[in-house]
C-alpha cells in the first residue's frame, strides 16, 4: 500500500507544481475571458480523478447518476451562493458567464465530494453523515470566496444551505445504490487540488492570510486522504452461492481459517510452441507463500469485469500485456488450506498464449520458468506435488474442457 502511496504522491505534487504554473497566469491574465478559462480548464481537469473514484466506488450506472445530480445540483447551489454573496460577473459577455458557471459547477462539486469522503470516514450514522458534510462543503467553499475574512453570519448560513441540498443529494443516491465499499479518500482529490490552486492564486494576488488558510485547509485534506486512503484491488469481494456481491473485505485480514466465498480468477498462459508458463509464488506472500503454481491468479474488484481483472493481474504481476483471453472454465470454484489459510473462491479460468518475455513483479513473483505441458500434467497426479492444490484441480477440468480442447488442441491432446 505505501508504494501506491508513494506513487500518488509523485503524482500528486506534479499536479501541485502545474496548478501553481496555473495560478501565476491565471493572476497576471490580462483579460476576464482569458481568467476565467483557466480557473474552469482547472476545475474541470481536477475533478476528474474524484469522478473516476465514484465509478470504481459504485459502478458506472450510480457512479453516474451521483456525478450527473451533484454537477445539476451545483448550478442550483450556485444561486444559493448568489443570493448569499450577490451576483458578480467578470464581464458582460455570454461567454464568460457560461464558462464562470461551469468553473463553478466542477469546482462545487469536487468539493462536496471531498467533504463527503471525510465526513463518512470519520462517522457512520446516516444524519450525522449528512450534516457533517454540508458543514465541511460550506467551510472548503467559503475557503474559496475573497472575502473569507469578512464572511457574515446570513453568507455562512447561505453556504451551509446550499452545502445541505448536495449532501442530500449524495445520500438518497447512496441509499438507492447501497455501496459495498466503504467512501474511498479518493473522492477527496478534487477537493486538495482545487484549495491548492486557489492558495497560490492568493499568494500570486497578495493576500497571504487567505493563503496560509487555504493551504492549511488542503494540508487537513492531504492528511485526512494518506490516513483513511485504501486501493481499490486491495478489497476482496463477497458473494452468495450464485456470485452475487454480499460485501467486501481487506484482502489479507480476510484470508483466515474460515476464509469467506470470494471471487477470483486464474490464467494458464502458453508459448505458441506449446509450453506452459508456470509463476512461483513470492515468499512474502500471506497464502501458499513459494509454492509454485499456474501463470497468475489475482482478485476481481467490485464493478469489474473478471476478463478485465486478469488482464490488468497479467500486467501487474508478469508485465504482459495484447494477450487474448479464452474463458475455459467459466463456473470453476475450489476450496483449498495450507498452515491455517483458507482460500475459498468462485474462480473462473482463462487461457492465452503469448510470445513476449515475462517481466515479473518481485512483490508478486519469486520466479517463473516455461516447461512441458506434458510433463507438468503429470506432476499433477503425484500425491505429493507442490503444485498449489487450485491449479492442480484447474488442470484436471481444463483437460475436460471443450473450450479448452477446442482452442488448444496441440496442449490439450499432448500432441506437438
Amino acid at each position: 500500500m505505501f508504494g501506491k502511496l508513494n506513487r500518488q504522491a509523485m503524482y500528486g505534487g506534479m499536479v501541485a507544481a502545474a496548478l501553481v504554473v496555473a495560478a501565476y497566469f491565471t493572476v497576471n491574465a490580462d483579460l476576464p475571458a482569458e481568467r476565467l478559462l483557466l480557473i474552469t480548464g482547472v476545475a474541470a481537469l481536477v475533478s476528474v480523478p474524484c469522478f473516476w473514484a465514484s465509478r470504481w466506488w459504485l459502478g458506472w450506472r450510480y457512479g453516474s447518476v451521483l456525478i450527473s445530480a451533484l454537477l445539476a445540483s451545483a448550478i442550483l447551489i450556485k444561486y444559493f451562493a448568489e443570493y448569499s454573496f450577490g451576483r458578480y460577473e467578470y464581464s458582460d459577455e455570454p461567454t464568460v458567464r457560461v464558462l464562470g458557471t461551469v468553473a463553478w459547477t466542477f469546482t462545487w462539486t469536487a468539493l462536496e465530494f471531498g467533504a463527503f469522503a471525510v465526513a463518512a470516514n470519520l462517522n457512520r450514522n446516516r444524519i450525522v453523515k449528512v450534516f457533517a458534510t454540508a458543514v465541511i462543503a460550506a467551510i472548503l467553499g467559503l475557503a474559496l470566496h475573497p472575502g473569507i475574512l469578512e464572511v457574515s453570519l446570513p453568507s455562512g448560513s447561505g453556504w451551509f444551505a446550499g452545502a445541505l441540498i448536495g449532501a442530500l443529494v449524495i445520500d438518497v443516491v447512496l441509499w438507492r445504490a447501497g455501496p459495498l465499499l466503504p467512501a474511498p479518500a479518493q473522492l477527496a482529490s478534487g477537493a486538495v487540488f482545487i484549495v491548492i490552486f486557489w492558495a497560490a492564486v492568493c499568494d500570486f494576488g497578495g493576500l497571504p492570510v487567505p493563503a496560509v488558510l487555504r493551504l492549511a485547509m488542503a494540508g487537513g485534506l492531504v492528511y485526512f486522504y494518506c490516513k483513511f486512503h485504501y486501493a481499490f484491488d486491495d478489497k476482496v469481494v463477497f458473494v452468495d452461492e450464485s456470485n452475487n456481491p454480499i460485501g467486501t473485505g481487506d484482502k489479507l485480514p480476510s484470508h483466515t481459517d474460515d476464509t469467506q466465498l470470494h471471487r477470483a480468477f486464474s490464467v494458464f498462459l502458453f508459448d505458441p510452441q506449446g509450453r506452459f508458463l508456470m509463476q512461483q509464488r513470492a515468499l512474502s506472500k500471506k497464502t501458499w507463500p513459494g509454492v509454485w503454481s499456474n501463470s497468475c491468479c489475482g482478485h476481481v474488484m467490485l464493478h469489474e469485469a473478471t476478463e478485465a481483472a486478469a488482464e490488468r493481474r497479467l500486467m501487474f504481476e508478469l508485465g504482459l500485456t495484447g494477450i487474448d483471453l479464452t474463458l475455459a472454465l467459466p463456473k470453476f470454484r475450489y476450496r483449498a488450506e495450507k498452515d491455517g489459510i483458507v482460500e475459498n473462491e468462485i474462480c473462473p479460468v482463462f487461457v492465452g498464449v503469448t510470445d513476449r518475455v515475462p517481466r515479473p513483479n518481485p512483490a508478486e513473483v519469486e520466479s517463473v520458468k516455461w516447461v512441458d505441458w506434458d510433463e507438468f500434467v503429470r506432476t499433477i497426479d503425484d500425491p505429493e506435488t507442490d503444485i498449489s492444490p487450485w491449479a492442480v484441480e484447474e488442470v484436471k477440468e481444463l483437460l475436460k474442457s471443450d473450450v479448452f480442447r477446442s482452442v488448444y488442441p496441440a496442449v490439450s491432446a499432448g500432441v506437438r
